[in-house]
């Protein structure tokens, strides 16, 4: 029942929660806000919100009126999809097996795609010289992103893992990362689109203006696609007031998470 009441909670402070933008102390010789201040194309460091309606990883339309791109599948990438039986869009299921309900961890792409909405659509990144870090708000995961120019791993070398290993550079004014070695139990979003070990992921971060971040995403999976596939252009807004909030430390905790979708009949299959 608590996790009914933190449902109910969240629903009512929803509107609340997105609705002010409230300044930040801003940095020495920053201008504070505006499509037209200056600032460094350089620096990404912030709270970025979700900006963009579709939260899926390419431009896939919610509507089940409306007709669906299809991906670039190979058989076996048709196979996979096929497979999973997502809870959400114009596949969804009555019994699921999204790994979300089972309080797995969503994975990179999919914690890029931004899963959750309001209250919940926010990443900060905190930059350094050699390493830039990644939070995202929901499920309290995190990412490293090493900027000294070290090598990828090959999937030889390592084991494969939920976020990856990430190696980022500067390509003029965006910030291109580059990852691979993910484990392949993670979907790309919450429609059910799969990924392989083989996968290799670019982001392009871009600064369009002081407030406006944009990114996109191309993976590379030979297994499953037959070509790489690129995300639409997702939108994100500096969140100003985000740091003078304390942090909700959000966690998929399995005793709250099980019982309560029995409770509310869910579908999704579940651990015995």
């Amino acid at each position: 029942m608590r996790r009914v009441y933190l449902m109910v909670l969240v629903a009512a402070m929803a509107g609340v929660m997105g609705c002010s933008m409230g300044p930040e102390a801003p940095q020495p010789g920053a201008a504070t806000s505006g499509a037209g201040a200056s600032f460094d194309p350089h620096d990404f460091s912030g709270h970025w919100h979700r900006k963009s309606d579709i939260v899926t990883f390419s431009d896939v339309p919610t509507l089940e009126a409306r007709a669906i791109p299809e991906a670039p599948f190979t058989p076996e990438g048709k196979k996979r999809f096929d497979a999973n039986k997502p809870g959400y869009g114009p596949r969804r299921a009555m019994q699921r097996n999204d790994p979300l309900g089972r309080c797995e961890p969503l994975g990179l792409v999919r914690n890029l795609t931004t899963e959750i909405t309001e209250p919940h659509p926010t990443f900060q990144i905190v930059q350094t010289p050699g390493r830039i870090i990644q939070f995202f708000e929901y499920r309290h995961d995190w990412r490293e992103i090493w900027m000294d120019g070290r090598r990828l791993p090959t999937l030889e070398e390592v084991e494969p893992r939920w976020n990856g290993y990430s190696g980022g550079r500067l390509d003029g004014d965006a910030l291109v990362v580059e990852s691979t070695g993910l484990d392949e139990r993670a979907w790309l979003d919450k429609f059910g689109y799969p990924q392989s070990e083989q996968i290799r992921v670019e982001e392009r971060y871009r600064r369009v203006d002081a407030d406006t971040l944009e990114l996109t995403i191309t993976i590379t999976d030979p297994l499953l696609y037959t070509r790489p596939w690129m995300s639409d252009r997702k939108l994100f807004q500096l969140n100003r007031e985000k740091a003078s909030r304390w942090d909700e430390q959000i966690y998929c905790v399995p005793s709250e998470e099980f019982p309560y979708q029995k409770l509310i009949d869910s579908g999704n299959v579940l651990p015995e």
